[in-house]
């Protein structure tokens, strides 16, 4: 059956909202809303990003991005610190005490974001800012907006081509989430996405004679993150560089681009020698790029609150699938077990007969959004198409011409092929 995201109760909120002015006013095609993905990625940084697009797009565009409800000033949950004290901690308890550790955390963070939410907590879910897509349309006095959104924006993208089709003239989803799984069967999927992606990276290592760990590289990162697990890396003034979650966040980002995997393993290389600066700087840009408090905030919210027999069952299915990196990941549900009661968002397959195409992008090599993901959505998408690159990263658009002049091509002259095609 497909998902019912029909009349959420919205509320009366204020969003951040900021736009590109198309360079040539002359030939201005309409306003092209954009996402960059999270949930929780800022809009003020992505505009300053151009929001990744080609110059082609950026002539002919009003490019308008906006923070979603529970992002940065928009609906703002105020538990940042928190998010991030939650991060850094161990994220393996090996014990009662750390286990305990991990749940207060767990508990002071979800504490302190509906403090800061208060009754808005009702109201950051992701079905009420794609009506809030619809209002932003409104008050530009577009008949129709086109769109562009990747990973968690592809969700965004999907759900308006649902529910505000017609007033859609063309929709890109790159990085794709699959809106017919549950949260449970989310993130055991991604996680094997890491795995494999993961494994290609010490693999990389392998393959290369000029790698500079030492031995096999997986087992020198397991090597790292027991050391450090009982005796940190620590900076003349005592404090932590490098410790588990350090070492984890910095496989964790690393995973999101392959152009930085030559670093990670000098950083691990350097780290069995005792600096763990280079881990440290990766694991930094993660903490840095990632607001954990809105990821986790809309995260619960969505999924609604956890038993702790499901969060149980989530962490030995995630562990089944990619060990303790598998476990590991499991941190950022845990909140949830403290959450609020809240209405969570329907999960089902998506067909959107109102919408007149949707240009779905997949990436054979992404860690985060597995390809098989954006498959299973194109199929199921009444007007959609599949678009592949044969890569690896975090979404497609912006890495390869192909990808890049089909992608142009449909949102400035909604050209689309007439079958799926690949680039790469």
């Amino acid at each position: 059956m497909p998902a019912d995201h029909s009349n959420p109760d919205v509320g009366t909120v204020t969003l951040e909202l900021g736009m590109l002015p198309a360079g040539d006013p002359d030939s201005r095609i309409g306003a092209l809303l954009v996402n960059p993905g999270g949930p929780g990625g800022d809009m003020n940084s992505f505009l300053d990003y151009r929001a990744g697009l080609s110059d082609r797009l950026l002539e002919r565009f009003d490019v308008v991005g906006w923070n979603p409800r529970g992002v940065m000033g928009s609906v703002a949950h105020g538990c940042g610190e928190e998010a991030e004290h939650l991060m850094l901690l161990d994220p393996i308890p090996d014990n009662d005490e750390e286990e305990a550790a991990l749940d207060e955390a767990a508990r002071e963070m979800a504490e302190a974001c509906l403090d800061g939410l208060g009754e808005n907590v009702h109201l950051i879910g992701t079905d009420q800012t794609v009506a809030d897509m619809d209002h932003i349309r409104q008050a530009l006095g577009e008949e129709q907006i086109s769109y562009i959104g990747f990973s968690y924006g592809s969700l965004l993208g999907l759900l308006y081509a649902e529910q505000f089709g017609p007033n859609a003239r063309a929709v890109v989803i790159d990085g794709v989430v699959d809106p017919a799984l549950d949260y449970e069967e989310l993130s055991v999927a991604q996680i094997k996405g890491f795995a494999r992606v993961i494994q290609d990276l010490f693999d990389a290592c392998r393959e290369d004679p000029g790698c500079p760990i030492p031995g096999d590289p997986a087992e020198a990162y397991d090597r790292l993150t027991e050391q450090v697990e009982g005796a940190p890396l620590l900076d003349a003034d005592g404090n932590v560089v490098l410790g588990p979650a350090e070492v984890l966040l910095s496989l964790v980002v690393t995973a999101y681009a392959p152009d930085v995997w030559t670093f990670f393993h000098q950083g691990l290389a350097s780290a069995l020698e005792g600096d763990g600066e280079m881990l440290q700087r990766l694991a930094g840009f993660y903490l840095e790029s990632t607001d954990s408090g809105s990821f986790i905030s809309i995260g619960c919210t969505d999924a609604g609150r956890i038993s702790r027999a499901e969060l149980d069952r989530l962490i030995q299915r995630l562990g089944d699938e990619a060990g303790d990196f598998g476990r590991s990941s499991a941190v950022s549900a845990r909140p949830c077990l403290y959450w609020a009661d809240t209405d969570p968002l329907p999960f089902g397959p998506i067909n959107a007969p109102g919408a007149s195409s949707v240009l779905v992008v997949g990436n054979r090599g992404d860690n985060a959004t597995p390809y098989e993901w954006a498959v299973a959505v194109a199929e199921v998408l009444e007007t959609g198409v599949l678009l592949t690159y044969n890569g690896q990263g975090h979404t497609s658009y912006g890495r390869h011409p192909c990808v890049d002049q089909v992608v142009d091509d449909y949102l400035i002259d909604l050209i689309l092929p007439p079958n799926d095609v690949e680039c790469g």
